[in-house]
């Protein structure tokens, strides 16, 4: 074989072996008559053995593709299927590419691409509903991931409405009257081209309102007017909203005013209706055109009641439960006193509450606050308002005296304040000023002046507390009287002083007049002086006295100071309270003579006594035979012989010392 003939085999070989791509498919442009309009990437070709691009076509996926063109310059990138078919339904096409000698050689398919057809479907419902392809699936690399929906209103105006991934959108016409709508879709391309849908259209109106606006609550606002709070509907062309009242007893929907505006989503309901029972509410959004959309879900107002129990001081609130929420989560109630802050009380999941410790006397306002599932959203009740009156009772109780009346009793004596009737009152006894016992009640009466006897007490051994308290007609306790403390007398022996004693007691500080100062009183054999041994000037408490004259007045010898209320009492009275007796013991002597004349000086024959019990006193006298001559039971009487001759005398003399101890003496004595 010739060189030649090799070499002309050769090159043979290798364009047998060399390859041409197809284009790659990119775009589908729908036009205006339904023409398509495909772009593609030309294909690289070093070997230069392109021959051209064979253009296929189909309408459907897996029909028969017919060659519809064919372009012979490489560098062609698209080409126009003249047809009508695309406005009517999608469109199927390849590209290959034929190269090698007279373009014996076909490439395989580029990419399968299918028009986008622009489904409009027109209801009469005032939305148009659209639906679209994409170009392949899955898509192409290099196609955006979001279509533009595109609106053609007015003509030749074209507005983007969105960019989607989705394959479909639903376009509420905001426009009152009929009016024509075109529509077409466009995806682009990382390569710079664009595909384009067809462009169908129809008339539309709006007939639609905008989306439902769910009420988030309605509150009773402090001066008893509603205010209902709602989400703004999402729809753009949201003009306003109706407000409706739920009537009852039929429920009707009345219309009660027009809120303009998309985001003006408060209204104040100026009725006080709400001060007098629950009060119910919804709204549906409205649009340019009148349209409304749906009604919310109705929500009904907190409507808060009340019970005051004066005798208790308590109240029981109770009231109706907060309708429009899924649920509710809590209910919270506060409390305001005398127009002060509120104060939270507690929370309960019930519809009532007891509110114990009521503060009496004092303007109470209250509101119960629901709060939502998820704790997002609170609604307030209407506000209760009420003075919480207290049963009548005394304004002043007044202890004016606490005085010891003997070894076991204290007598108290208080003034009360008679125009305002209580139940009566407790009285109250402690021996450490801490620790108060009840020892009775007094009844009212209608007076003013009232006395009690405390008894059963060792008045010698230490003071005690009184207080006293009114009552109200419930039984509640109300004024409370001053504390006052009984004068508790002592008395012990002053050093180096045989007939000196001192005598202590604690101060009585509950006058209204103050104190003046104290009597002093020595008590000899049970007999209470006339007039007071001694005097102590405003709060002295200590006295010394000289017991020495006392000696023959016999042998019991006891203290007691009386607390004497200086001028100026408020209620216009001065009262003394009396201390216990303090017992002082002083030793007992008898002076015995041991003869006497009764025709001399000495008449009378009579022992002398010192600080002798003259209640247990005797006296005997017995001549040297054991006769009785003479028996006396006073120690201020003697014998005066009876004419008894000179002689020896047997006396006998039985006494009781201040001790209380009895005592025997025996002797003799002479007669002259």
């Amino acid at each position: 074989m010739k060189v030649r003939h090799i070499a002309i085999l050769i090159l043979l070989i290798n364009l047998l072996k060399a390859q041409v791509a197809a284009p790659q498919l990119r775009c589908l442009a729908v036009g205006a008559s339904g023409d398509v309009t495909l772009t593609w990437i030309p294909t690289n070709d070093p070997g230069g053995l392109f021959f051209s691009y064979e253009i296929y076509h189909s309408i459907t996926a897996m029909g028969t593709y017919s060659n519809i063109g064919s372009m012979g310059s490489i560098g062609n990138a698209s080409f126009t299927h003249t047809t009508t078919l695309a406005n009517t339904q999608s469109q199927y096409y390849y590209v290959r590419t034929k190269f090698g000698p007279g373009g014996s050689n076909i490439s395989s398919s580029s990419d399968t691409l299918r028009s986008i057809f622009l489904n409009l479907n027109n209801p009469g419902d005032g939305v148009a509903h659209l639906s679209y392809n994409q170009l392949h699936q899955p898509p192409l690399a290099s196609t955006s991931v979001s279509f533009s929906v595109q609106r053609e209103y007015p003509t030749a105006t074209w507005v983007n409405l969105l960019n989607t991934g989705n394959l479909s959108y639903n376009d509420s016409i905001t426009i009152c009257t009929p009016q024509t709508y075109n529509y077409q879709v466009v995806i682009g391309d990382g390569s710079g081209c664009t595909s384009v849908s067809n462009v169908p259209g129809g008339i539309f109106q709006d007939k639609n309102g905008p989306t439902r606006s769910l009420v988030d609550s309605v509150s009773v606002m402090p001066n008893g007017q509603t205010i209902i709070g709602y989400q703004p509907s999402v729809s753009n062309d949201t003009w306003g909203y109706n407000i409706y009242q739920v009537i009852p007893p039929s429920s009707s929907n009345t219309l009660m005013d027009i809120v303009q505006g998309q985001f003006n989503i408060l209204y104040t309901f100026t009725s006080t209706a709400a001060l007098n029972g629950s009060v119910e509410f919804l709204t549906a959004p409205i649009d340019s055109c009148g349209n409304p959309g749906l009604l919310n879900f109705p929500h009904k107002t907190i409507f808060l009641d009340h019970t005051y129990d004066k005798c208790n001081y308590q109240t029981q609130l109770s009231w109706t439960a907060y309708s429009g929420w899924s649920s509710v989560s809590e209910y919270r109630v506060y409390y305001s006193v005398n127009g002060g802050a509120f104060q939270f009380l507690g929370s309960t999941n019930n519809t009532f509450y007891t509110h114990t410790g009521v503060d009496p006397a004092k303007n109470i306002t209250y509101f119960v606050r629901a709060i939502n599932a998820n704790k997002t959203v609170t609604s307030s009740s209407n506000r209760v308002n009420f003075f919480s009156y207290q049963t009548v009772a005394p304004d002043f109780i007044y202890i004016s005296s606490v005085s010891v009346t003997s070894d076991e009793t204290i007598h108290i004596k208080f003034i009360v304040d008679a125009i305002k009737m209580g139940s009566g009152f407790d009285l109250y006894r402690s021996e450490d000023g801490s620790s108060y016992k009840k020892i009775g009640f007094i009844n009212f009466t209608g007076g003013a002046n009232y006395n009690f006897n405390d008894i059963d007490l060792n008045t010698r051994e230490r003071s005690y507390y009184y207080k006293a308290l009114a009552k109200d007609s419930c039984g509640n306790d109300r004024t409370q009287s001053a504390i006052v403390k009984s004068v508790w007398l002592q008395v012990a022996d002053v050093k180096q002083s045989m007939f000196e004693k001192r005598l202590t007691w604690n101060n009585y500080t509950a006058f209204g007049g103050g104190l003046g100062g104290y009597s002093v009183y020595r008590i000899v054999n049970d007999v209470i002086p006339a007039q007071p041994t001694g005097y102590t000037n405003g709060p002295v408490n200590e006295y010394i006295d000289n017991v020495e004259d006392a000696a023959s007045e016999g042998s019991k010898v006891e203290y007691m100071v009386i607390a004497v209320e200086a001028l100026g009492n408020p209620n216009n009275i001065a009262e003394t309270a009396n201390s216990n007796r303090a017992t002082t013991y002083v030793e007992a002597d008898v002076f015995i003579p041991t003869a006497f004349a009764p025709k001399g000086v000495n008449k009378v024959w009579r022992p002398v006594t010192h600080f002798v019990d003259k209640n247990d006193y005797n006296l005997k006298i017995f001549n040297r035979w054991g006769n009785l001559l003479f028996n006396t039971n006073d120690d201020t009487v003697g014998w005066d012989g009876n004419g008894s001759p000179n002689d020896t005398y047997v006396y006998l003399i039985t006494y009781k010392n201040s001790r209380g101890e009895y005592v025997e003496l025996k002797g003799t004595f002479t007669l002259l």
